[in-house]
């Protein structure tokens, strides 16, 4: 039964180290996500604020729609960001999830065994207690043991 538990138990552990990969690599993946987010969104501002002194200052209609259109693309890729930002959190989540499940796991079947163990020494102390219990009878007695022949 304890080789049984402590398969289990090398099981839950790999289990556990392979879940809390999966958490660090997504956390990381999410701030590098919302890093890079955080940049376009600024270089968004920046463009138009340079938008809006080019067209201060006069520049052609086109120049103005193209400039203008290319902003919109931009903001439109923010926001695709910005849904895939909210997968990866979700992700995050349910990656937190499964670490701290795992790690339940483990340290109920640590308890399990630790138990057994504890089961297992309490019988073999309840064991020689009686052995040395028996000897001293027998010593005591003096009548026990094979008698010559």
């Amino acid at each position: 039964m304890s080789k049984v538990l402590k398969l289990i138990l090398q099981f839950a552990k790999n289990q556990e180290s392979r879940t809390g990969n999966q958490l660090k690599r997504l956390n990381g993946e999410l701030r590098r996500s919302e890093a890079f987010n955080q940049q376009v969104i600024e270089y968004v501002q920046d463009y138009e604020k340079q938008m809006l002194d080019t067209a201060s200052k006069g520049a052609p209609v086109a120049f103005l729609q193209d400039s203008s259109a290319f902003r919109n693309r931009l903001q439109a890729g923010v926001e695709e960001q910005e849904g895939q930002i909210a997968k990866l959190n979700i992700a995050m989540v349910n990656a937190r999830e499964q670490a701290i499940e795992s790690k339940l796991r483990v340290q109920g079947i640590e308890k399990v065994l630790a138990k057994k163990k504890a089961e297992m020494l309490a019988q073999r102390a309840r064991r020689e207690s009686l052995e040395l219990e028996d000897c001293i009878i027998s010593r005591l007695h003096g009548d026990s043991g094979t008698k010559s022949a």
